[in-house]
């Protein structure tokens, strides 16, 4: 399960409280896994996904262009990735149906890249929140 802490704070409160819902969203996946329930989750954790990132994405990505952050490149190439891997999933459930393996590939997937793309590239916002109160 993941767990927020301020090694993930970014220094925008909108953005850190789309990245604690994400973290919701993925925690409960687990716990339908754990449950075994994840079969009747995994279309709404797909929807919620197919969503709510790319209006999280755009939000962040606008928020590093207008604080001019030296990864903002970065952080919508990463975002483009992780786009095409959902993409992937989806056609993966649609085409193979539901699996206990699908499932937790799809949670391991969606916790590893969260934690290592906030920690990463998204962090890097707080010194462009600094430099931008200092200018």
């Amino acid at each position: 399960m993941l767990q927020w802490n301020t090694m993930y704070e970014t220094g925008v409160q909108e953005v850190d409280n789309q990245h604690k819902k994400l973290f919701e969203m993925v925690n409960a996946f687990d716990q339908s896994i754990r449950d075994k329930t994840a079969e009747k989750k995994i279309d709404e954790t797909l929807n919620f996904l197919g969503g709510y990132v790319q209006t999280h994405f755009q939000h962040e990505e606008k928020c590093m262009a207008e604080m001019k952050c030296p990864v903002s490149e970065k952080n919508a190439a990463s975002h483009n990735a992780f786009l095409k891997t959902y993409t992937e999933f989806v056609q993966r459930f649609k085409t193979e149906g539901y699996s206990d393996a699908l499932a937790k590939e799809l949670h391991k997937t969606a916790e590893a890249w969260l934690v290592k793309h906030i920690c990463g590239i998204d962090v890097h916002l707080k010194f462009c929140v600094k430099k931008s109160a200092t200018a």
